[in-house]
């Protein structure tokens, strides 16, 4: 066993409380969640992780650095946005990988070890290159060289506040002014080269050291982007948790032997690259355990909410209402929905209006279909609202479309303050929260007559077997509490934390083992 075997071995021993009647929520260290970057129109996994972070603060009381590496010219105004929508809140700290190398001092910068054999030569981009700056604040904070099509980007180079170059990001290294290998290089205060590498993940890995400065920690990962070059990331002091926030299989592939999809199949071919693989549904890890053999690593910790107590959930909700919340995306097939609420309009028997909140690609097709089923009167796309989920309160039902979905966390929003999920049953997650005609509704996939069939049902049910179905969905939702979430945080990270001890045990015995040479 190494030093650092013995040290981690130490040090997380010390760092996890082992009397169960006294011990933290969570693990004491240092905690972080992951993520490639936080869009201006978020979706469900920035929400999760969002909310999960939250959750932790609260019920753990740690707090939760939000690391992020995409550029962006302003993460101020970014800071503003989540702190006004109660997003960002106390103790949630957003942090960027761009941002803060801009702030590193010279003893910092030459901690950063260069890459071994790094092909290419650092050049800066010159005054007299075509390339295009990127102003902001008064000052320049990037510029890009494009090959001669002006589109493919050959080099970009990132500056300090100060104007000193920062980063080389160069994508010619094999033949200048045509695509082809990839030189980064971290630069000092002086814009001399520091460290250089032919991968930027090397990058993040640096930020990453520094950020967590030798500390015990827990780092969850979330988006795909991130997981890829986290692969990479394994420190003795830190246990790196991937969460799994959409399916795992190709678009049309059949459970659970289906081909893996293409932007997942580098991390699932290195789930064990992880100390925990986390998924939403028990389902989904059943299917990935037929799959890839029963990884060791994998648990399941399902999202979860903020359910403040409830009273008549069956009270206030237009029976005649139904709300969706989701991107206007194929993968959402909202146009399903809107079909299905024309069937059950043409059936007669009763009136209905269904509100879509959210924005995306497939808005102007989806109101050409409206207009061309005349249903303008009783669809409306009412783009996206950051409060769209309090609608929730009122509608008598939500429709999940969507051709994949893991867990599907508005399902459990909606369930909470009584609105009947009405879902396709996709892999993975509506069957894991929904029992048929108990707590809502199944639909065979694609089927938008059954769906049209569910919903006039509903409306024309016996008041008080609606009631009952709205109090068992509220019912259901309650299992999904952020307290429990937290507590089950807490116990998947002791369990990664003794993987990751009982491998450094392995290698002690393994090295003792070893023949010694004379």
């Amino acid at each position: 066993m190494t030093q650092n075997d013995n040290q981690l071995m130490d040090d997380f021993v010390n760092s996890v409380d082992t009397l169960p009647g006294s011990r933290a929520v969570l693990p004491r260290g240092y905690h972080c969640a992951v993520t490639w970057g936080i869009p201006t129109e978020y979706g469900g996994m920035t929400t999760s992780l969002l909310h999960r972070s939250r959750a932790l603060i609260q019920e753990a009381g740690v707090s939760v650095d939000l690391l992020t590496f995409e550029w962006s010219e302003d993460y101020d105004e970014i800071r503003c946005e989540l702190e006004v929508a109660g997003e960002l809140v106390p103790g949630l700290n957003l942090r960027n990988l761009w941002e803060e190398l801009g702030r590193l001092n010279e003893t910092q910068l030459n901690s950063a070890k260069p890459g071994k054999k790094v092909k290419g030569e650092f050049s800066a981009i010159g005054t007299e290159e075509e390339s295009t700056d990127e102003v902001s604040g008064g000052f320049l904070r990037r510029r890009v060289r494009y090959a001669a099509d002006q589109k493919t980007v050959l080099q970009v180079d990132y500056f300090r506040p100060d104007g000193s170059l920062m980063v080389a990001d160069r994508r010619d290294v094999q033949a200048k002014g045509t695509e082809g290998g990839r030189l980064v290089t971290l630069c000092g205060l002086d814009g001399r080269p520091a460290a250089s590498w032919n991968q930027i993940s090397a990058l993040y890995h640096f930020w990453l050291d520094l950020v967590v400065d030798g500390r015990q920690s827990f780092v969850i990962v979330d988006s795909k982007s991130a997981a890829n070059f986290m692969t990479r990331y394994r420190r003795d002091n830190v246990v790196t948790m991937h969460v799994v926030h959409n399916s795992h299989l190709a678009t049309n592939a059949v459970p659970p032997h289906g081909a893996l999809s293409p932007s997942r199949r580098y991390v699932f071919e290195r789930l064990s690259s992880f100390d925990s693989v986390v998924f939403l549904t028990g389902s989904q890890k059943h299917d990935v355990d037929l799959l890839l053999d029963s990884p060791k690593n994998a648990c399941v910790i399902p999202n979860s909410r903020f359910l403040p107590p409830t009273s008549g959930p069956e009270k206030g909700h237009d029976p005649e209402l139904g709300v969706i919340l989701g991107s206007l995306t194929t993968r959402k097939r909202l146009d399903h929905a809107v079909s299905a609420l024309g069937l059950a309009r043409d059936s007669g028997s009763t009136d209905f209006a269904l509100r879509i909140y959210g924005k995306g690609p497939e808005e102007a097709s989806l109101r050409d279909l409206i207009a061309e089923k005349d249903l303008d009167e009783i669809v409306t796309l009412s783009g996206y609202s950051a409060s769209a989920r309090q609608e929730f309160e009122r509608a008598s039902f939500t429709l999940l479309t969507s051709k994949l979905a893991a867990q599907g966390l508005v399902l459990i929003e909606a369930m909470s303050v009584g609105c009947i999920p009405i879902a396709y049953d996709v892999p993975y997650g509506p069957a894991d929260i929904i029992e048929h005609g108990v707590n809502g509704f199944l639909v065979k996939a694609g089927d938008v007559e059954a769906m049209a069939d569910v919903i006039v049902g509903l409306r024309t049910m016996e008041p008080s077997a609606v009631e009952e179905i709205r109090l068992q969905a509220v019912a259901t939702a309650n299992n999904f509490s952020d307290a429990a979430a937290a507590e089950r945080w807490g116990t998947q990270m002791r369990a990664a934390v003794d993987r990751k001890l009982s491998a450094a045990l392995e290698r002690k015995v393994s090295g003792a083992l070893e023949p010694q040479q004379v």
